[in-house]
């Protein structure tokens, strides 16, 4: 049976390319049955393939002595091998806390943070992964209960960049039948047993049910139709960044796409799309409602918004959906003193006034740094949110201009014009900040002290 399992892990790997002659394989080890099976096949056939192994494990400091045991058993299996190991202790519970988010997905960031960390430093060239068919089973099936897109149902991937899952091919029954024959100890996460976590709830009663009534081969299948989806989902990809190419506007600290476009799409691709580029660009997991919410955006009219997760807003502007994170609304107004030679952080940015020499004025296209005139400027700068009747003499204009209207001359969106900031002295705006300064303050042969402004990301 053990020889079974050998044949059809290295066929697997084999027929998916997994593995190139001259790697250096980290291998991600729990202690539990997967992790021990894969470090164990991998140095069974290490010859084989001509590789080197390094086997990694992250304390996860959750289940007190446990925890502690579950390391020294890495160690002592990895020493019995002569694989180098090495281990990484973390504070998983409050690292948790502080990113509001679940201990398991908190877990799962530091480890793949940890996994890459630790690569680059010991020089390998790729990591390996222990998840199995059964794993690829509950990850679909969570996320189809979800209301997951194309990318969801196409389950664990075999392949992700650098890292790799030799053995999603085999069951977990498969995997620890055979580490029973072979009298290959392991450890046993009580967490797994209690069924109140979803995917234990469907490990431990759901999937046997299924296996038993409808298809004892529900792993196999199942991995077969990932496998069909995930190509489908490969195809999609590519029809994407080719709409990307001409739908996607790069602002600041925004993101616009394109609604003349998008607006010719078919329906089904652009949800599609939608999904993909806010996942990708902003790092959050998008329901369907949210997708659909999305797109009726493109019908709505001009000012309206949906509010997301993650402090996330999708924005309809005239020409385009908008999509940035949390900005200051103009009932947060904000008013900030600073002197010549300081900085000011303001939400994420940075302000500074500095005097400066003539011979290091130099004028650039740059709007984030501006040059002024500080002859008869006072001492005292105020940094705050531009008000309603707010005018100033746009340098190269004669005339005064309200701010309301040389922001929509800007084409800055709506919902960014909630957050623009100026700069005063004496009463007078003397920089629309990151985009003009007045008339008033420029520079010319008759200056004797200049002043340099600069606004930048933290």
């Amino acid at each position: 049976m053990t020889k079974t399992i050998d044949q059809k892990a290295l066929k697997f790997i084999d027929d998916n390319q997994l593995i190139d002659k001259g790697d250096k394989v980290l291998v991600a080890l729990s202690g539990g049955a997967d992790s021990v099976f894969l470090l164990y096949f991998l140095q069974k056939f290490k010859k084989r393939f001509g590789i080197e192994l390094v086997a990694f494990h992250l304390n996860h400091n959750l289940r007190g002595k446990s925890a502690s045991d579950d390391e020294k058993f890495c160690f002592d299996f990895c020493s019995k091998y002569k694989i180098k190991f090495i281990s990484v202790s973390k504070d998983v519970k409050t690292y948790s806390k502080q990113m509001k988010i679940s201990v398991e997905e908190a877990g799962r960031k530091i480890r793949y943070s940890e996994l890459y960390k630790t690569k680059n430093k010991v020089g390998c060239t790729k990591i390996a992964t222990a998840h199995n068919a059964s794993d690829n089973v509950e990850t679909m099936m969570l996320n189809f209960i979800k209301g997951a897109g194309v990318k969801g149902l196409s389950g664990i991937p075999i392949r992700r960049d650098d890292i790799i899952r030799p053995i999603i091919c085999l069951t977990a029954e498969e995997i620890r039948n055979y580490l029973k024959q072979k009298k290959i100890r392991f450890r046993i996460d009580e967490s797994n047993l209690n069924s109140d976590y979803e995917r234990n709830f469907l490990r431990n009663e759901i999937i046997p049910k299924l296996k038993k009534r409808l298809n004892p081969r529900l792993e196999e299948k199942v991995l077969n139709t990932t496998k069909i989806i995930s190509e489908i989902s490969s195809i999609l990809d590519a029809q994407i960044k080719k709409v990307k190419l001409t739908a996607l506007k790069f602002y600041k600290n925004e993101l616009g796409i394109k609604l003349k476009v998008i607006s010719k799409l078919d329906r089904s691709f652009l949800n599609v799309l939608i999904k993909s580029v806010l996942e990708n660009n902003f790092d959050v997991e998008l329901s369907s409602e949210n997708i659909y919410d999305i797109v009726r955006l493109i019908s709505s009219q001009t000012g309206s918004m949906v509010h997301l997760k993650g402090n996330l807003y999708v924005f309809r502007e005239r020409e385009e959906l908008i999509i940035g994170r949390k900005y200051i609304g103009k009932s947060d107004s904000i008013t900030v003193r600073i002197r010549i030679g300081q900085k000011a952080e303001i939400g994420n940015r940075i302000i500074s006034i500095s005097e400066v020499k003539r011979k290091l004025l130099k004028f650039t296209g740059d709007k984030s740094a501006e040059f002024i005139s500080g002859d008869g400027l006072g001492e005292i700068f105020e940094i705050r949110t531009w008000r309603a009747g707010d005018k100033f003499k746009p340098i190269g204009m004669k005339g005064t201009k309200k701010i309301s209207d040389f922001l929509a001359d800007e084409k800055i969106s709506s919902i960014r014009k909630n957050e623009q900031l100026v700069l005063t002295n004496n009463g007078k705006i003397v920089w629309v900040i990151g985009l003009r300064i007045d008339e008033r303050f420029k520079i010319t042969s008759d200056t004797k002290r200049i002043i340099k402004l600069e606004v930048s990301d933290k």
